[in-house]
C-alpha cells in the first residue's frame, strides 16, 4: 500500500482542528473541553482515522462509522458505574458528527478535498427528559428536610434549594451572585450569566425570594456588599438524602430551574416573560419545548375545565328568542370589553401583578 503524504493524513487535520479550536478566544472553556472530548471519542469510534488518506473518504465509510459508533460507543465505564451504557448516546453522538464535519471542512478549505464526505451524515434525534417534579408542599418538606438534617452545613444547603428554585438562576450564576447585586430601589436582582452574553439579566425579587434573602442578611450579619449571598458552592449530596427520605425522585440543581419556571407558567405567566428571567435568547422558543409540560395535580385542576355538555334549554321559543335578540345586542360591549383586557395585559402592571401570583406557600 503506497505511503500517504503527510499533507493528506486525516491526522493533521484533527491536530489543525484541535489547534483552531485552542486559540479560538470566543470559546468558553467548556465548550472547549466537550469539542475535546468529541474528537477523542471519533478517533477511539474510528480506528485508523488518522492515517487515512482524506481524498479517499466517501460518504459510506462515514456511515459505516457512524453504525458502529451508535451500536459499540467508546467502551468507556466510569467508575463505581452502576450500569454500563451500551453504544453512544444521542447528544454524544451528534458532537461526533460536528467534529468530524468541522475536520473535512478544514481539508475543503485548504484544498485537499472538494467536498465535505460527512455533510450527508444524519444526527440522531435526542429524546427531551421527562421532568418529574415536586409539588409545592413536597418542595417545602424537602427544604425544612435538608434544612434539620444536622450537618454543619445544613442550613447553607436549604438557602441554595430555595434560592435556585424562587430564582430560576443556573448553579454558577447562583453561586457568583453578592449582595451588591440585589437593587432594592428598583425591587430587582442581577444576574450575570455564565451561558451567553444574552444570559445576563435582571429579575425581579419575586416575594419568596425577597422574603428569603432578607433572612438570609439577617442570619449572616451585615458583612461586606461584596461577599456571595451562598456560603456552599452545590448540595448535590443534601438533596440526594432528603429525596431518598422523602420518597421523591432525585432532584438536581438543574432540575431546580425548572421547578421555577413551572411555577411561574402555571401561576399564569406568559412562556416569553419566563423565558427572559431564564436568561434565553429565543423569545420563548425553547422554554415553550422544555415546559410544554404540566404538573400532574395542575393537570387534573385545568382538565376539570373542560365540559362536554350538551347546553341547558331556553324553555319556549320566544325566551329563545330574546336570548339570541339579547346575545346579539350584548355582542359590541362584550368585544369591547375583551379589547380592554388585551389592553390591560401589555401594561407594565400586568407583569407585577403576574409576579405577585407567584405561590410557594413559604408561609
Amino acid at each position: 500500500m503506497p505511503k500517504v503524504p503527510r499533507r493528506f493524513l486525516v491526522a493533521r487535520f484533527i491536530a489543525a482542528q484541535r489547534e483552531r479550536t485552542a486559540q479560538d478566544l470566543f470559546l468558553k472553556p467548556a465548550t472547549q473541553y466537550r469539542r475535546e472530548i468529541a474528537l477523542k471519542a471519533l478517533v477511539k469510534t474510528w480506528p485508523g482515522l488518522g492515517e487515512s488518506d482524506v481524498r479517499r473518504i466517501t460518504l459510506a465509510d462515514c456511515q459505516r462509522w457512524s453504525r458502529t459508533a451508535l451500536q459499540k460507543g467508546t467502551g468507556f465505564v466510569a467508575p463505581k458505574a452502576r450500569t454500563v451504557r451500551v453504544g453512544m448516546s444521542a447528544s454524544s453522538f451528534n458532537k461526533c458528527i460536528d467534529a468530524i464535519r468541522a475536520i473535512f471542512d478544514l481539508a475543503c478549505e485548504q484544498g485537499a478535498i472538494a467536498e465535505n464526505p460527512a455533510r450527508g451524515l444524519r444526527k440522531a434525534p435526542v429524546r427531551r427528559k421527562h421532568l418529574e417534579l415536586p409539588s409545592v408542599a413536597q418542595f417545602q418538606q424537602l427544604v425544612e428536610r435538608i434544612a434539620s438534617a444536622g450537618a454543619r452545613q445544613s442550613l447553607d444547603c436549604a438557602d441554595m434549594v430555595r434560592l435556585l428554585a424562587y430564582s430560576g438562576a443556573r448553579l454558577k450564576e447562583a453561586t457568583a451572585l453578592r449582595w451588591r447585586d440585589i437593587d432594592r430601589g428598583r425591587s430587582r436582582l442581577a444576574i450575570a450569566g455564565t451561558k451567553s452574553e444574552s444570559s445576563d439579566r435582571f429579575i425581579p425579587l419575586f416575594p419568596p425570594l425577597d422574603a428569603l434573602l432578607h433572612e438570609m442578611r439577617r442570619r449572616q450579619g451585615a458583612g461586606s456588599l461584596d461577599a456571595r449571598i451562598l456560603r456552599v458552592r452545590e448540595c448535590r449530596g443534601a438533596l440526594r438524602s432528603a429525596c431518598r427520605a422523602l420518597g421523591i425522585k432525585r432532584l438536581t440543581h438543574h432540575d431546580l430551574r425548572h421547578l421555577f419556571a413551572t411555577c411561574c407558567i402555571e401561576a399564569g405567566v406568559d412562556i416569553p416573560t419566563v423565558s427572559r428571567w431564564l436568561g434565553h435568547a429565543d423569545g420563548g422558543t425553547l422554554a415553550m419545548k422544555t415546559y410544554g409540560h404540566l404538573r400532574q395535580e395542575h393537570s387534573q385542576a385545568q382538565a376539570a375545565k373542560v365540559l362536554f355538555e350538551p347546553p341547558e334549554p331556553y324553555g319556549d321559543g320566544g325566551s329563545r328568542a330574546r336570548r339570541r335578540r339579547a346575545t346579539s345586542s350584548d355582542g359590541r360591549s362584550r368585544r369591547s370589553a375583551s379589547s380592554s383586557a388585551r389592553a390591560s395585559r401589555s401594561r407594565p402592571g400586568s407583569r407585577r401583578r403576574a409576579v405577585a401570583r407567584l405561590k410557594w406557600a413559604s408561609a
